[in-house]
């Protein structure tokens, strides 16, 4: 596999012309009326571009986190990187989007939600002024998610467990992290309470059968990272090897799938399977393999050792499809490659 340096100019390629293209664009709103049906940037002035508002607000919060590498530096897209992101995310323009979930709580939710508090995280932990300056602005945005959090985790029945936008613990995740590190710490309690409320007592899951045709997340592999956030070490180490319990370097769900039809939109989001499954890998394996070594279960250290065998094959068609010409994919894949580059 390349250098990840290698990638950080055609991702911010990609970032920047994703977030500076109006269409076609995806609202997905609720119309109540005629006064509803407006241009999109009307409704939102910062991520009315890139396809949909979640991939907008992820390819905002890529291009902030490229800014961060050495490569950024002397770039030439260096400047104009910083000039659409402060236009982008000007204090006028994140009040008005907090203002449309605030009026709208269920609304991208939980999916877009998390992509908000991550965008804010990097930008307040930036070493760069200017993304720093940015994240007082966006602020708001974090802070209008953790209060929707709140208010809805409560009235959760159960949790959703498909492999798209709407998978609970993949959105919680993310905003636990950020609350965390916001001092949110009544955020924190409503997502950590929730988590075991919804998820301590699975086991086994079924790994064989989990992925759909569709799917751009593993649930099992999500709630698993959850977990891993919410549970104490000594819980862990129960609930871990019980839940992966059916997980091998051999199972179908750490074997990426070809995709036959790349205009698809949903079939695309195979592309992003295979990314984020081997970023939970990367995220989860040492963990397993520590537990069970010490546990003395040989049989499932090696399958946690084995699982990284299968990290750059599933990456693999997701890295070529980040910076394709197929729109279906490219205005958004590139976040999941660069977060799975990461941890590689």
């Amino acid at each position: 596999m390349s250098q990840i340096d290698d990638y950080v100019h055609p991702y911010a390629e990609v970032a920047l012309s994703n977030i500076t293209r109006e269409y076609p664009y995806a609202a997905h709103h609720l119309v109540h009326g005629l006064a509803d049906i407006v241009p999109a940037v009307e409704k939102h002035p910062a991520f009315a571009n890139s396809f949909d508002w979640h991939s907008s607000v992820h390819m905002h919060y890529l291009l902030a986190s490229l800014l961060e590498t050495d490569e950024a530096q002397t770039a030439s897209w260096r400047d104009r990187a910083l000039e659409v992101l402060t236009a982008h995310l000007s204090e006028e323009n994140m009040l008005a989007e907090a203002a449309f979930l605030r009026d709208n709580p269920s609304w991208e939710r939980p999916y877009g939600w998390a992509w908000a508090v991550e965008l804010n995280r990097v930008l307040n932990a930036s070493d760069v002024p200017e993304l720093r300056e940015l994240g007082s602005n966006t602020q708001v945005l974090a802070e209008t998610v953790f209060d929707l959090v709140i208010a809805w985790l409560p009235k959760v029945a159960e949790p959703v467990r498909h492999g798209v936008h709407s998978n609970t613990a993949f959105g919680l995740r993310r905003i636990l992290i950020g609350a965390r590190v916001a001092g949110r710490h009544d955020a924190v309690d409503v997502i950590a309470g929730a988590a075991r409320r919804l998820f301590a007592e699975d086991v086994t899951w079924n790994f064989a059968q989990e992925r759909s045709g569709h799917d751009f997340l593993s649930p099992g592999l999500c709630e698993a990272d959850l977990m891993a956030e919410v549970l104490t070490e000594d819980e862990l180490a129960t609930w871990l090897p019980g839940f992966l319990s059916e997980l091998s370097p051999e199972s179908p769900a750490l074997t990426p799938v070809k995709v036959l039809d790349p205009t698809d939109g949903q079939q695309s989001h195979l592309y992003g399977l295979g990314l984020s499954v081997a970023a939970s890998v990367m995220r989860l394996a040492p963990k397993l393999e520590l537990i069970t070594e010490n546990a003395g279960d040989n049989e499932l250290a090696d399958h946690a050792k084995g699982m990284l065998t299968r990290v750059d094959s599933l990456m693999a068609p997701g890295l070529e499809a980040a910076v394709s010409d197929e729109y279906m994919s490219s205005h958004w894949v590139a976040t999941f490659a660069w977060e799975a580059l990461r941890l590689n």
